[in-house]
């Protein structure tokens, strides 16, 4: 009677995933990151990172519109009038021809209080872009991570089919020998098969997480396990230690004081700006007459009065209350994900150090159950069950694992580390 094995095709899922690199695809980076590198590449193909370009480059521009001399673009104006006239011998006309440069002028104090409102929107933008990094570099660590589990579970569960291959080849021959039943061969065989579905269950959800690796960082390989590991030791008490305020409440208050440069400048405007025309004007009587040319110099000054200047200053106060209300909120989150994630970490500790100890009890009753049944002490079903505990517990260790790190992850975006 022929040994009991896996298909051949199970036997080249492993020998890809073990013995050579994954498959690269078409838009693959090929070589194995650190987590720097692979965050640095998740940013620069990330739309966070596009908007907040976007909003530097505005930033940057309402600068260079506040340090101007002209509040607003300098106008260009040209008019020509002709009137006919009879009197005389023959019939002549008027001309009068005017042109002019009009400047729009800033009003006493407009001026700094736009540049004010210019630095804040400037701070602002880069407190947003700090914000967005540290939301990319989230999702880079959480992603590792979940490959991390993702692996260890594989490996757990190819351990197992391992296991029971090699059980039921022992069963096989003793069925040979009389010393089993055939209903034993028949049970053995059934759980090669569910841990081989199990196997590559495992296979697919880690499939499944190297793509998203590959789309969120570019990456065909991933980080380092012992890197991910190695952040996941360094001491809480000294990160919280070295921590400042994290991006999220600098945001929020950039976002203050923008709003409060708004409405300063708001404020100080009287809608549009006034403006200041110098110009030259040229007036004829006739064809044969010489003509009058003269200095223009003119000067316009809205009033500012009305519902228009109403409605600005109503918007521009609007925006500072929700943005105040936003930074109360922001700073009552924080301190509650503060102390979650630091609740989370100490937690998902005690439960890991338990499922490694549960996984290791439930592999040392496997081998004694493995004994037990060679000296023919107890039967086939007991150690196929033994086997099942201790591939259950495997599983939940990796899944263990991975809730620690994430948890780690988790309290370093809440105080703003920066892999």
């Amino acid at each position: 009677m022929r040994c009991f094995c896996p298909g051949p095709l199970a036997g080249l899922l492993l020998a890809s995933l073990f013995l050579v690199a994954p498959a690269a695809s078409a838009a693959g980076i090929a070589g194995r990151p650190t987590l720097v590198e692979a965050v640095d590449a998740a940013w620069r193909i990330a739309v966070e990172a596009r908007h907040a370009d976007s909003e530097s480059r505005r930033a940057e521009a309402g600068m260079r519109v506040a340090r101007s001399f002209a509040a607003d673009s300098p106008a260009l104006a040209w008019s020509r009038e002709e009137g006919d006239w009879y009197g005389g011998a023959r019939a002549g006309s008027a001309t009068e021809t005017e042109i002019g440069l009009s400047w729009p002028l800033w009003m006493p104090g407009q001026r700094r209080a736009a540049v004010d409102a210019s630095r804040a929107d400037a701070a602002w933008a880069s407190a947003n872009l700090a914000q967005a990094q540290l939301e990319v570099a989230a999702r880079v660590r959480e992603t590792a991570w979940d490959i991390a589990a993702r692996q260890a579970e594989l490996v757990a569960a190819q351990s197992a089919v391992d296991a029971l291959v090699e059980l039921a080849g022992v069963v096989e021959r003793r069925v040979a020998f009389g010393d089993l039943a055939t209903s034993d061969l028949l049970a053995s065989r059934a759980g090669v098969l569910d841990a081989e579905m199990a196997r590559d269950d495992a296979l697919r959800r880690l499939e499944a997480a190297r793509a998203r690796w590959t789309v969120l960082t570019g990456y065909e390989e991933t980080v380092e396990a012992g890197e991910m590991e190695a952040e996941a030791r360094i001491d809480s008490r000294s990160l919280l230690s070295r921590a400042g305020t994290p991006p999220s409440l600098v945001a929020a208050e950039a976002s203050v004081r923008r709003a409060e440069g708004e409405r300063a400048a708001v404020r100080r405007s009287l809608g549009a700006p006034p403006e200041l025309t110098l110009g030259a004007k040229e007036e004829s009587d006739g064809p044969a007459a010489t003509g009058d040319r003269s200095l223009v110099l003119a000067l316009r000054i809205p009033l500012g009065l009305g519902a228009r200047r109403e409605l600005a200053q109503a918007t521009a106060q609007s925006a500072l209350d929700v943005a105040q209300a936003e930074l109360s909120l922001a700073r009552s989150k924080h301190a509650a994900d503060l102390a979650a994630a630091r609740s989370d970490f100490e937690i998902t500790g005690r439960q890991l150090e338990g499922a490694r100890q549960r996984a290791e009890l439930l592999s040392r009753r496997q081998r004694m159950m493995e004994r037990a049944f060679a000296a023919g002490e107890i039967p086939l079903a007991e150690l196929l069950l033994a086997h099942r505990d201790s591939r259950a517990a495997s599983a939940d260790l990796a899944r263990r694992k991975a809730e620690r790190g994430l948890a780690h992850t988790s309290l370093l975006h809440a105080i703003g580390a920066f892999p």
